[in-house]
Formats: C-alpha cells, sequence, structure tokens
C-alpha cells in the first residue's frame, strides 16, 4: 500500500506545478516552454527525437493503409498487373510468357489467389499486412548494419513514408514482393556476418535465392555478399558443401521444369527476351513461339520509350524506332534466340549509346504504373525521380571520403556500387524509373551511414579542440610540434586517436 501511495504521488508531481511557476515572469500564459510540466522538462531530446519518428512511422502505415484500400490492386487488372494475375492464379499455365518471368512472385500471387479467392477486400488486408511489413524488415536490417537503434529507426521512419513505395502496393507487380525479401536477404546477410554460423549462412543464401527468383537483379547481389562473407568466415568446407545442396534443392526441379517446357536451363526465367529487346534499339519487340504446332504471337514495348524523362527542362526522348522480330522453335532450345541475337552485335558505339538511355530512364524515369498525378501519392512518387540521381552522386564522393570510417558498413556500399554497375552499365534490360525502387531504400540507408561518420568525425574533432584548449589553459608548459602544451616537468603525454564515447545501452545492436 505504501508504495502505491509514493507512486501516485509522484505522478501527480510528475503533472503538478505551483501556480506561481505557472503565472511566471512572462505573464500568466507564459511561453509554451515554460507551460510544459516539470517531469516533460526532464525528459531529454533523445526521446523527442524517438518519439517524433514512431508518429513518422505511424503515419507512414496510416497511408498505406489507406492508399491499398483507397487503390485496391484488384481494381487495375491490366497489361503487367493482369499478365502477374493471371499466371499466379492459373498455376498450371505452360505458355512461353509465363516461363519467361521469374516464379517467386507467380507463387506468391497463386497464395494470394488462394487465400482471398480473388475477394476485393481480403486481397486489400494481405496487401496492406506486406505493405508496413515491408519498412520494418529494412528495420531490422537497419539494427544490424548500423551503430545505434536511432539511426535504424530513421530508416524505418523514411522507408514508411516513402512515396514510391507505397504507391506500387496498389499494383500487382514485382517489385512489391522484391522488396520485402531484398529486405530480409539484407537482414540475413548482415546476421550472418555477426553470428558466422553455418545455419545463418544457408538461411542468407535461401533467402537471397528467393529474392533473385522474384527480380533478377537480387543475382549479382546476392554472389558479392555471399562470396565476400564466405571468404572471411571459418567453416568454409562445410558453408559452401550444404549451400550447393541448398541450391541444388531449390534451383534443380525448377532447371528441369524450364527445359522440359522451354527446352532451356534456366530456372530463374528467359531473358533472352529482354536482351534481344535492349540490343536491338528498336521501338516494340515481337516474338512469334512455336512447339509442336502451338502457336503464341506477343509484342512488347518499354513504358520508358512513350516518356520524356527529363521534362520539363528538355524534350529528349528515346531514339528507339521500329519493330524487332524474333521466330522461336521451342524445341531448338537457345539457338533461335542465338541468332536472334547475333544480329544486334555490342560494338561500342551502340553500348555507349544503349548505355545513356538507360542511365537516364534508370535515374530520371516516372516508375510505371504507379505514375498516375490525379492521385496525390502517385505524384509526388512522380516529382520526386528528381531526388535520386544528384543523392547518388553525393553518396558516390561522402562514400569514397569515408571510406576508411565505413568499417562493417563497406560491405553494404559495395552492394550499391554493384546495383549502380548491373542495373545502370551493363546491357541486360531496357531500364524503367520502377526499376529504381530497390536503390532508393538502399540510398537512404547509406545516406544515413554516412551522415553518422561525418557527424561522429565532426564531434570527435569538436571534443579534441575542447581538450586541447583545456590543457592550454591548465598547463602553461611549451607548445609542441603537434600544438599540444607539454610540461617540461612532467612525463610526456602519451599520444593515439581518442576514443570513441560508448553508446547508450538502448543504441546496442540486437
Amino acid at each position: 500500500m505504501a508504495s502505491s501511495n509514493l507512486a501516485a504521488t509522484k505522478l501527480r508531481q510528475w503533472w503538478q506545478f505551483p501556480l506561481a511557476d505557472l503565472r511566471g515572469p512572462s505573464g500568466f500564459w507564459g511561453t509554451l516552454v515554460e507551460r510544459i510540466p516539470v517531469g516533460a522538462k526532464r525528459i531529454d531530446g533523445r526521446w523527442w527525437i524517438y518519439a517524433g519518428l514512431y508518429l513518422l512511422i505511424a503515419v507512414g502505415i496510416w497511408l498505406r493503409v489507406e492508399h491499398v484500400f483507397t487503390h485496391n490492386p484488384m481494381d487495375h487488372i491490366w497489361s503487367d498487373p493482369q499478365r502477374h494475375w493471371e499466371q499466379g492464379t492459373q498455376t498450371l499455365r505452360s505458355d512461353p510468357m509465363t516461363l519467361t518471368d521469374p516464379v517467386m512472385y507467380q507463387v506468391y500471387v497463386g497464395i494470394l489467389g488462394k487465400l482471398t479467392l480473388g475477394e476485393p477486400f481480403l486481397v486489400a488486408l494481405y496487401t496492406a499486412l506486406l505493405a508496413c511489413l515491408t519498412p520494418w524488415i529494412w528495420y531490422r536490417f537497419a539494427r544490424e548494419l548500423m551503430p545505434g537503434r536511432l539511426q535504424a529507426t530513421a530508416v524505418w521512419a523514411l522507408l514508411s513514408l516513402l512515396p514510391s513505395w507505397i504507391a506500387i502496393y496498389g499494383y500487382f507487380m514485382q517489385e512489391t514482393l522484391l522488396l520485402p525479401l531484398l529486405g530480409a536477404s539484407l537482414y540475413a546477410s548482415w546476421r550472418c556476418r555477426r553470428k558466422q554460423t553455418l545455419g545463418s549462412f544457408l538461411l542468407m543464401v535461401a533467402l537471397w535465392t528467393c529474392a533473385g527468383l522474384t527480380r533478377g537483379i537480387a543475382i549479382p547481389l546476392a554472389a558479392v555478399v555471399t562470396t565476400w562473407l564466405w571468404l572471411l568466415q571459418p567453416r568454409k568446407l562445410a558453408k559452401a558443401g550444404y549451400s550447393l545442396a541448398l541450391l541444388a534443392l531449390l534451383m534443380g526441379p525448377l532447371a528441369y521444369r524450364s527445359y522440359a517446357a522451354m527446352h532451356m536451363i534456366s530456372p530463374h526465367g528467359i531473358g533472352q527476351l529482354v536482351a534481344l529487346y535492349l540490343r536491338s534499339g528498336k521501338r516494340e519487340i515481337h516474338v512469334h513461339y512455336s512447339r509442336e504446332g502451338a502457336q503464341w504471337n506477343y509484342w512488347f514495348g518499354s513504358p520508358s520509350t512513350g516518356e520524356k524523362p527529363l521534362a520539363p527542362l528538355s524534350d529528349w526522348t528515346t531514339s528507339r524506332d521500329g519493330q524487332v522480330h524474333a521466330r522461336i522453335h521451342i524445341e531448338n532450345g537457345a539457338d533461335d534466340w542465338a541468332t536472334a541475337l547475333a544480329r544486334y552485335p555490342v560494338t561500342l558505339d551502340r553500348y555507349l549509346s544503349l548505355t545513356k538511355e538507360n542511365l537516364i530512364y534508370l535515374f530520371f524515369g516516372s516508375s510505371w504504373p504507379d505514375n498516375n498525378r490525379q492521385r496525390t501519392l502517385e505524384k509526388i512518387n512522380h516529382h520526386s525521380r528528381w531526388l535520386w540521381a544528384p543523392l547518388t552522386l553525393l553518396l558516390l564522393i561522402g562514400t569514397i571520403l569515408c571510406w576508411r570510417r565505413l568499417h562493417g558498413a563497406r560491405l553494404f556500399a559495395v552492394l550499391l556500387g554493384t546495383w549502380i554497375v548491373v542495373q545502370g552499365l551493363l546491357p541486360i534490360a531496357v531500364n524503367e524509373g520502377r526499376y529504381r525502387k530497390p536503390a532508393e531504400g538502399m540510398l537512404l540507408v547509406q545516406a544515413l551511414l554516412v551522415a553518422g561518420v561525418l557527424r561522429r568525425r565532426t564531434s570527435r574533432k569538436s571534443t579534441e579542440a575542447e581538450e586541447i584548449s583545456e590543457e592550454r589553459e591548465a598547463s602553461p608548459g611549451v607548445v609542441t610540434a603537434a600544438g599540444l602544451h607539454a610540461d617540461p616537468t612532467s612525463p610526456e603525454r602519451e599520444g593515439g586517436p581518442l576514443e570513441q564515447p560508448q553508446r547508450e545501452a538502448d543504441d546496442a545492436p540486437a
């Protein structure tokens, strides 16, 4: 009873303050700061920062739920979203286009269709749940990567409010699954870096495999991070052996599936179509498939070719024109694709022209289909495309300057550089603004990393200057070559870098 009364007394004291303080020197109303309860004044600035970040996270969750229920993916069954929905819900389809796309998103849509039976409310419910989980998964990754919880929470808040990562969930597109899988793969990678166990390594391999089976851009990222960690960690033979066995278990049946249907060993999908489209320099691609008397005709044109990505600053648009045709006899496997690709060799002039267009569309192209400017979030998403090119350039410079201090985050910088090289500089596909989405999250994470390094560097220099000033005031000794006062009657002061302040307990990594 005594303890409860004491707690109640302290609670009242926390919120009460004398009438004299209320009136104060500024009058009865006082200033806003004067009217803050005494207990609230004892809360430090870190508490208020956390409160603001969690408020932003709550706003982001509300925006995601509201957007998905207002613009239900079931209301946009056309073009690519229609293809993805039909491929997922019609599970036994074996047409060439179904075998061209990676399988993981089809599996996700198939499960979603089975759980919801296509009911719009249930589709919106599960999609909103995935949309809200995505920034949290990246937060878990940031807790492994970053030195403190505050920076990781800032990542969660920024990604929760990122319009590009909200608007896409109003459509059935592969990025809706790639974003959480990429975050989970990065989390598993840095967890493996910390634990260095066989189990953590295999979990990392499994998640990167799932991400690579969703979009091919994850494959080179997986190759870099898994190789890096394998070289640095013990039990190399066991990790290599079990990883190969796991890959064989996951990829072997898919390789057999692609060979049985397309006479090609390509478990991640048939990539020759987009490669031919890119190298041809044409505006459209028309593919005519035949197999045992059955025929399929497809045509495709990138939404990038119909826009002016630099408008209103420039009317520049693609130089692509005309159509490229390919006639593919499935029984011939990859031979007909090789013949079609040989018609368009990658010369230096062609490579430079294609790469210039690809970089412009990657960094300045509007993300399709989530660029309906009649909707507020999608309009903001469209205009935010101007942010990413200058941010990438600034981070490139900042990363180079801070390289020695990045320590455990160097691998992440290498992954970001790998994405830029593969997606921007290699002739693998005609780029779209939508392909930028994975890097948008990575760029924001890297921005916070570099900012943290620069802040710690500035703080350390300030601390050094204060110590030097204190030593000068305390000791009238002679000035040394380093600019420090030395007391000729005392032993020489040992040099060395200043130790960084110890992190608070609640900022320790999980």
